[in-house]
């Protein structure tokens, strides 16, 4: 097992469905397509994944923090950056 990590804290939206949604567009749009890369000339890959959340630990602390009257359990810090870790800093 690798034990890489990402270099940029980053968490991105990976909507598959919204990447089936485009093939299908272009298909149906246009009868022939002349090769594989001639997808992203026709659809804007903007539309696939347009989300991007880019948050160091303390960001993410803070920002936890702020909403903790939503969530009932009080996490400490270690539990707080397994979470971070978990999603913006493991591939």
């Amino acid at each position: 097992m690798s034990r890489s990590y990402k270099r940029v804290p980053c968490c991105k939206d990976h909507n598959k469905g919204a990447k089936q949604y485009a093939n299908r567009y272009v298909r149906r749009k246009y009868l022939e397509v002349p090769s594989g890369k001639a997808y992203k000339k026709l659809f804007s890959s903007w539309d696939i994944c347009d989300y991007k959340f880019l948050y160091s630990f303390c960001d993410y602390k803070n920002n936890f923090e702020m909403y903790s009257h939503i969530h009932h359990k009080k996490y400490s810090d270690r539990e707080l950056y397994k979470r971070w870790y978990k999603y913006y800093k493991m591939k």
